[in-house]
């Protein structure tokens, strides 16, 4: 009998299930939902791999989006995000949709745990993430209420002032929660008035990284520790630091960190804390280059009368 053989080709649709479509997708950011679109199609099309920047250059989004929808479909159990080596890489899988529902949507009860119907914090919850919150999400928030002993007002207006830095991501508010625990926040009033003290301070922050061209959304923790450093340690003000910037602007053509805290660090060895201390500075030092430039000539015309006195004794006249 004939062999009949079988030209592959690569379907040109993407196959959503009606339960993302139907119940996730409403509730999600238009981001995150172009980016599970993108990795479900490379993963029709059996494509090995894509990496993080690709898919944010060709959505028109930053890079940053993309690893932050990953964390939201996962928390959701639509996609399942592991590590993948040392380097940073991570492996992707599409979940089935039957197990999205029960991951996800409709959580198993477990004993003595509540549902985010039953319980109304978690119900806020839901509504500052915009997404519905999976079996571990709720086990953590009321994790947060039980261990660290918060009320359910600090641990919902934790929620929303991690939102609105933008931030989602859970480990990033167990962080929050672990501190707030360790400087005894067990109310609203001192929940509030932490967060007012952390805004302060990030607005003089804010300033500083702004005139360095810096998005907040990307300093690390060394960057932060500096700020900190430059404002609280050394008691700078915000144009004293900026006038450092300048200096680093005329001098490397750059706003560079490292030097910006050499400069910063000799002001504060040399006790100097405004601008006028500088202008003095500035004196003495050209004071200082004048009168080491006229030691020199008078050296020179000193050593030139030598000459002319040996001249004159060996009778070369």
């Amino acid at each position: 009998m004939s062999t009949i053989m079988l030209k592959q080709f690569k379907p040109n649709n993407v196959a959503l299930s009606a339960d993302f479509v139907d119940i996730y997708m409403p509730k999600a950011k238009g981001e995150y939902v172009k980016i599970y679109i993108m990795l479900l199609r490379y993963t029709q099309l059996g494509e090995l791999g894509v990496t993080a920047s690709f898919l944010a250059e060709n959505l028109g989004i930053l890079e940053n989006d993309v690893i932050k929808a990953l964390d939201y479909w996962d928390n959701l159990g639509i996609l399942k995000v592991n590590t993948y080596d040392g380097m940073g890489n991570i492996s992707v899988e599409i979940m089935q949709s039957s197990n999205i529902l029960d991951e996800a949507s409709i959580p198993n009860k477990k004993e003595g745990q509540e549902t985010s119907i039953s319980n109304p914090m978690l119900s806020e919850i839901e509504l500052l993430l915009n997404r519905p919150l999976s079996s571990s999400d709720m086990e953590k928030f009321l994790y947060f209420k039980e261990e660290y002993n918060f009320p359910e007002e600090v641990v919902i207006l934790l929620v929303q002032h991690c939102v609105q830095k933008d931030i989602t991501n859970l480990r990033y508010m167990e962080q929050v929660a672990i501190t707030w625990h360790s400087e005894g926040i067990t109310s609203i009033e001192l929940a509030q008035q932490n967060i007012k003290s952390h805004e302060d301070k990030w607005t003089n922050y804010r300033k500083v990284l702004n005139y360095l061209g810096i998005k907040e959304k990307n300093i690390m923790k060394p960057q932060e520790d500096l700020l900190e450093k430059w404002f609280y340690d050394y008691e700078f003000t915000t144009d004293m630091i900026i006038n450092a910037c300048d200096i680093s602007f005329n001098n490397l053509g750059k706003g560079e960190i490292k030097y910006i805290d050499g400069i910063l660090r000799s002001w504060y060895n040399d006790g100097i804390k405004n601008k006028d201390d500088i202008k003095k500075q500035e004196e003495k030092f050209k004071a200082k280059g004048k009168k080491k430039n006229t030691t020199t000539k008078d050296f020179e015309e000193r050593e030139y009368d030598y000459d002319e006195l040996e001249k004159k004794l060996l009778g070369w006249d």
